[in-house]
């Protein structure tokens, strides 16, 4: 499946090298064309449909959220490719398929292009972030050695404190640590019925609770066995949640 690509960034340079990594790593990847700013990006991208947008976020006096603004409906699979980390957060809510720093890694290009291969088999992750399944569509970014990789909400588990850290434990079992508090985790969820504080260092996924234990000053069975314990001051959130 050939799949068509598009480039966005100011820099000639690295338009150029991005393209030449593609080509001699992504041999299933075609290059539908380039754009240096802003409007030649809007303009050009509304002319054609491609199957993924490569996107730099400063385009000089603009960025590349704004041009992914002026094209809400349009499907294409989006990779933030930029050397700014501050704006990992701002690019899940965007339903990027994964956020990669300069200079790229071959390794890391050809994984996130296998990804999208993948999900054109299913949904892919687009700039139209409307309808139902935007909760399935969205991600959390977790910065994870040179790169900052977006993690399906829909996959969190539960998220536990440590100190200054958390750790977030997803579906496949696997256990990430984030360098941030869990308070500011929760204000991103906050987003997000679907979680619930539980404690306050605690946060759950209200889709994976199986059960309430009174025993013990109270805890929830979660479906992947795990007991997550339940403080007081958020103890009548859980039996509203269970009521209803």
């Amino acid at each position: 499946m050939k799949l068509k690509a598009f480039i966005v960034d100011d820099e000639a340079m690295t338009r150029n090298t991005l393209a030449a990594l593609i080509r001699k790593f992504c041999p299933d990847v075609e290059i539908s064309g380039m754009a240096e700013n802003f409007s030649t990006a809007v303009e050009a991208l509304k002319l054609k449909q491609v199957d993924i947008i490569f996107m730099d976020i400063n385009l000089g006096d603009r960025t590349g959220f704004e041009v992914l603004d002026e094209l809400l409906s349009y499907q294409a699979a989006v990779v933030f490719v930029t050397a700014y980390e501050e704006f990992a957060l701002k690019a899940f809510k965007y339903a990027a398929i994964n956020y990669l720093l300069k200079p790229v890694s071959h390794l890391e290009l050809i994984e996130t292009v296998s990804r999208i291969k993948q999900s054109k088999l299913g949904t892919v992750a687009s700039t139209d972030l409307t309808g139902e399944n935007a909760y399935e569509r969205k991600r959390i970014s977790i910065p994870n050695k040179n790169k900052i990789e977006l993690v399906a909400i829909s996959n969190i588990v539960y998220l536990a404190a440590e100190g200054s850290y958390t750790l977030i434990y997803l579906q496949n079992k696997e256990r990430i640590m984030i360098s941030k508090h869990l308070k500011q985790l929760e204000e991103i969820l906050s987003a997000y019925p679907q979680f619930i504080r539980v404690h306050r260092s605690y946060i759950v996924n209200k889709r994976f609770i199986n059960a309430f234990n009174r025993a013990d000053n109270g805890y929830i069975e979660m479906y992947s066995g795990v007991s997550v314990p339940v403080g007081g001051l958020y103890r009548q959130d859980i039996f509203t949640f269970f009521e209803n």
